[in-house]
């Protein structure tokens, strides 16, 4: 299958200058640009939001730069970095024809072409400041993966919702070894669920998407990182993330309940990207009944007290997946200034 890491899209673009025509720029700043502060360097003004929930203290964090002209990408990487957080976004002028904007997403330690929560996020943070209109049904992101269209649906002239389309779900190579998978997520092999392999899915970024049979399985999977590795290896598969899920209904109602399970560090709370492929996964192998495939919800970041609640569509054309929409909201915890 056609993808490109993380780890390489980073390397491909480092040491690139974010290029921003000034004129357009004026439509994202909102109510003010970039400041000065006193012996602090140039200060950029970020709006802090939680994604993929409608609670603060919620979801997954992220900081939005809406104007961060003249910033390089190595000053970018160092934002981000201070922040802490997963991902930080940085929303410049289009440079793409049929697009609106061109954001660029940077992870603690390089950028990527693509990533679920913060591009949702982006969506509010540039609704919050006006430079996305209320009423604007469609605004279409220019990230490093491609043109990525979101549609927007408003309450009370406030942005209510946005679903990003994703690139097109293509499946990939499987691992139908029950046992040797479940020892290395720390569990036992009824736990895995049997109704469909476990098996690497793209639609945007490409993880590795698990079925297990319960929810308290899904709390209690841990990677086992060396018998992970030799597993891929063993099967042909390149290093993944590792997306778990099971659709065990709970009194929350929610389809499926998930994990994005951490390798060390801080657990994602809320995985945009994952639960697309994991969604079309779903549909794929009828875990979900058919009528469902188009309304699904995943309950994700409860083991990291950061409940999130993703939504998603999958289409079909003459019975295969052949779309995927991941929607949500967020809510604005704040905004400020890093100075550089």
């Amino acid at each position: 299958m056609t993808d490109i890491t993380r780890r390489e899209f980073g390397t491909t673009v480092l040491g690139s200058v974010a290029v921003a025509a000034s004129a357009p720029v004026a439509r994202l700043r909102g109510s003010r640009s970039a400041e000065r502060a006193p012996d602090q360097g140039r200060a950029y003004r970020y709006v802090h939001l939680d994604v993929f929930t409608d609670r603060r203290m919620a979801g997954n964090q992220l900081l939005v730069y809406t104007d961060p002209t003249g910033l390089d990408t190595e000053a970018m990487q160092a934002l981000t970095r201070e922040s802490n957080y997963s991902e930080n976004t940085f929303v410049f002028a289009a440079e793409q024809p049929a697009t609106d904007y061109r954001v660029r997403i940077f992870t603690r330690t390089a950028e990527t072409p693509f990533a679920g929560h913060p591009t949702i996020g982006t969506a509010f943070a540039l609704a919050h400041t006006g430079a996305v209109k209320p009423g604007t049904a469609r605004t279409t992101f220019q990230l490093g993966v491609g043109p990525t269209p979101l549609d927007l649906e408003w309450k009370d002239g406030k942005l209510a919702f946005a679903w990003m389309t994703q690139q097109k779900p293509t499946f990939g190579k499987t691992i139908a070894d029950r046992a040797a998978l479940a020892a290395a997520l720390g569990l036992e092999p009824q736990f895995v669920d049997p109704a469909a392999p476990a098996q690497e899915v793209y639609s945007g970024s490409t993880f590795f998407i698990v079925p297990l049979a319960t929810r308290k399985a899904v709390d209690g999977a841990v990677l086992d990182r060396a018998k992970v590795d030799a597993l891929f290896a063993a099967a042909g598969i390149q290093r993944r993330g590792i997306y778990v899920f099971s659709t065990e209904r709970g009194s929350d109602n929610a389809t499926a309940y998930s994990r994005m399970l951490p390798a060390g560090g801080i657990e994602d709370p809320a995985t945009g990207s994952a639960v697309g492929p994991a969604g079309s996964f779903m549909a794929k192998h009828r875990l979900v009944p058919a009528d469902r495939a188009g309304s699904i919800v995943v309950l994700q970041g409860v083991l990291a007290r950061r409940p999130s609640l993703l939504h998603v569509r999958v289409e079909f054309a003459g019975g295969d997946v052949s779309g995927v929409k991941v929607g949500g909201t967020s809510v604005v915890v704040g905004e400020g200034t890093m100075a550089v």
